[in-house]
């Protein structure tokens, strides 16, 4: 999991330079998903019961709720990006993207906004700053366009698929669970 959080924190700090060092060490999507985000998704679920510390009027079944939408969101979430890119990033390459890159890709941008979900239950007020962090994660995505080779004149396709598929649908899936409990 250790490792997973070093190409997350420099994905953040130097998209550029966390895409190359992810070309040049060439990690398992596998191990990535397996060792690193289950594990994170599963923090990131246990955080939401910091909120018995923070509020006074939460119930059991209220943070049980959270953690399970927590959880649920974004494990639905890397098929459900996984499918799509499948299904069109290969019209947006001159050839074949490699299908271990898009899943390195795709972990690692879920991971980002988990990463961002961690941060939101760990801090006991809303933050208006929070809410704006998944536009960072696109710009770490419009990062990606070489580690992925898409075409140039496809670049803003790329950005925009890439948005729904690893921002748009996992914000989505949590505030539609959101409403519902």
């Amino acid at each position: 999991m250790l490792t997973f959080l070093k190409y997350l924190i420099q994905l953040l700090l130097s998209p550029s330079n966390g895409w190359d060092e992810l070309t040049r060490e060439a990690p398992s999507a596998d191990t990535l998903l397996r060792k690193g985000l289950y594990p994170l998704l599963a923090i990131t679920a246990l955080t939401e019961f910091l909120a018995f510390f923070y509020s006074r009027h939460v119930g059991l079944g209220e943070v049980l709720m959270r953690a399970i939408a927590d959880f649920g969101t974004y494990f639905i979430s890397v098929f459900i990006a996984k499918l799509i890119f499948e299904l069109y990033l290969g019209r947006l390459c001159d050839t074949t993207p490699e299908p271990a890159r898009v899943s390195v890709m795709t972990v690692c941008g879920i991971g980002l906004m988990v990463l961002i979900q961690l941060i939101s239950n760990c801090l006991p007020w809303n933050l208006v700053l929070l809410k704006f962090l998944p536009l960072y994660v696109v710009l770490v995505l419009f990062k990606a366009i070489p580690y992925i080779g898409v075409r140039k004149k496809d670049a803003l396709h790329f950005v925009g698929l890439s948005a729904v598929a690893i921002v748009a649908v996992p914000l989505a899936i949590y505030y539609l669970l959101y409403l519902i409990v």
